[in-house]
């Protein structure tokens, strides 16, 4: 059978010949060689934001393609890649990779421990999270931070959100997406062992990250986290080669332990950071909640020497998936938006013209929306009744808002889209303080792990209601706990052999089967004192 050949284009001008047998659509052939390709949706024609500029021999435009470009694009050859067929030998310039400068959290708090590391010289610790990556090397000799870096998760190409890509998984594709992770992580550990024209030899590592992640980078079968009763057939908390995961070092890794099937090592290691595990035990002088407000919004509460542990699929528009203009913390993007003397401001990364919005920016412009009446109770776009009537455009027959001064809007869809995450991550914790036995009145301290929650005003996360009321008082942020716990382990075997025994002190609450969840989670659509 004849093979056609799809020629890449970066932004740079870099190229890159592909080999296939069509037809096949680009979407798909992206995701099986592993080019970066804005497609949250995992291709499945719903986020729209996988445009590329394609020539040669292609399927017809259809008509819902064609509806969705302007005059001007069709000019310029633009193409949906998940709408779009090679039927022959074809051309693809990329529109966005290498175009941008990713705001990636690196930065946690990390508590005073001893050193014991279990490697020798250098060590590298890695949280892979469902949408970055973030690495630290280390010097074993004195604990000390030589060189941080991160990088977007390339498995992002299969789904913004981990039940997309353990469906792609169970479909088949499990080898891909263990590729997929293993060559991010490779290229990081490739970087940080090489300092002045010398190689560092680096000779242990620990990868932490949700139980999903650690999942598909050792290519496991996950079924048994995927159906009822989503229990996990392993708790990891174990060595491995570097060999054996195609990592390209000869090193020792250590993968932590998870809780459950949802409550993955980065959740465990966070613990370790935030110090509500210390020395093998919990520590509960009151009840205090960790969060990590993110994909799968992971949390645990600590009380009376236990844990009780949960997430709630939030979904990923916090990340900017999913949503019409949304984007990742990246230049270009709106991350803060505020009212002052009836006008709405905007702040953008890079201070350049704004492209789109991310999470952050999302959730201070509903808030923002919410206090000005653009919005009601119901999350419904109203069209007058407010000052900025002006700025109410129409999108698919649907009333959308533009934030002033700006081309970035905000749909009715997006606004439904952050009710549902914000009313789950509200529900998971208050569903978590009542199985305690406490109310959300005994909670001393909200402790918010990672990259979107340590960069959102959590005066706005209360005014819409993704935390409770009076909670915003009681918060503080540590950045990317998960990976100052993985390199706590990283620099000690004691506290290591201590984060094995933390399956011992929690409890797992289920919440697809609570009622209280359920009934918490549809009150809590609505927003509060609009």
């Amino acid at each position: 059978m004849k093979q056609s050949v799809m020629e890449i284009i970066t932004s740079t001008g870099l190229g890159k010949n592909v080999t296939f047998t069509a037809p096949v659509k680009l979407s798909k052939l992206f995701t099986q060689n592993n080019i970066a390709v804005e497609m949250p949706c995992g291709g499945r024609q719903k986020c729209l934001k996988c445009k590329v500029m394609a020539t040669g021999e292609l399927s017809p435009m259809s008509e819902s393609e064609s509806s969705l470009l302007t005059d001007k694009e069709k000019s310029e050859n633009i193409r949906y890649a998940c709408m779009t067929e090679a039927l022959g030998d074809v051309k693809v310039r990329l529109l966005s990779a290498e175009l941008y400068k990713d705001h990636i959290l690196t930065d946690g708090y990390f508590p005073d421990f001893e050193l014991n590391p279990w490697g020798k010289d250098f060590g590298i610790a890695v949280d892979i999270g469902t949408t970055t990556v973030a690495a630290y090397l280390y010097r074993l000799s004195d604990g000390k931070l030589i060189k941080t870096m991160a990088e977007k998760n390339s498995q992002s190409i299969y789904g913004a959100d981990v039940i997309s890509r353990l469906q792609k998984s169970l479909d088949g594709e499990e080898k891909a997406l263990a590729d997929s992770v293993r060559s991010c992580i490779s290229r990081l550990v490739s970087k940080l062992g090489k300092s002045d024209s010398t190689t560092i030899k680096v000779d242990s590592l620990v990868l932490t990250g949700n139980t999903a992640m650690l999942y598909l980078l050792c290519q496991r079968n996950p079924q048994s986290i995927t159906m009822a009763p989503f229990e996990q057939d392993c708790f990891f908390g174990m060595f491995l080669s570097a060999r054996e995961l195609d990592l390209p070092c000869d090193a020792k890794v250590y993968l932590p332990r998870c809780i459950s099937a949802y409550v993955g090592a980065d959740i465990t290691t966070a613990l370790l950071a935030a110090e509500f595990f210390h020395q093998g035990r919990v520590v509960s002088d009151s009840p205090k909640l960790l969060v990590d407000i993110g994909t799968n919004g992971e949390m645990a509460l600590s009380a009376n020497g236990m844990l009780w542990c949960c997430s709630t699929a939030a979904g990923p528009a916090f990340e900017g998936a999913g949503i019409h203009q949304g984007m990742p913390a990246r230049t270009g993007a709106i991350y803060q938006v505020k009212i002052e003397n009836n006008r709405i401001i905007c702040s953008v990364l890079g201070d350049g013209t704004p492209t789109g919005i991310c999470g952050s920016g999302l959730l201070d412009a509903v808030s923002v929306m919410c206090e000005a009446g653009i919005i009601d109770e119901t999350g419904m776009i109203c069209e007058d009744r407010h000052n900025f009537t002006d700025n109410i455009v129409e999108i698919n027959g649907q009333p959308a808002f533009r934030l002033p001064e700006t081309q970035v809007k905000l749909t009715q869809q997006d606004i439904r889209a952050v009710q549902l995450a914000k009313s789950a991550v509200c529900a998971g914790i208050l569903t978590l303080i009542r199985e305690a036995g406490y109310t959300h009145a005994d909670i001393k301290e909200l402790v918010i792990a990672g990259g979107f929650g340590s960069n959102i005003d959590v005066k706005s996360a209360e005014r819409i209601g993704l935390i409770p009321p009076g909670f915003a008082n009681k918060a503080h942020a540590i950045g990317n706990a998960a990976g100052s716990g993985a390199a706590m382990i990283l620099l000690s075997d004691r506290i290591r052999m201590q984060s094995e025994q933390i399956g011992k002190f929690t409890k797992s609450v289920e919440l697809s089967t609570n009622p209280y969840f359920m009934d918490t989670y549809i009150n809590g659509m609505m927003f509060p004192n609009t």
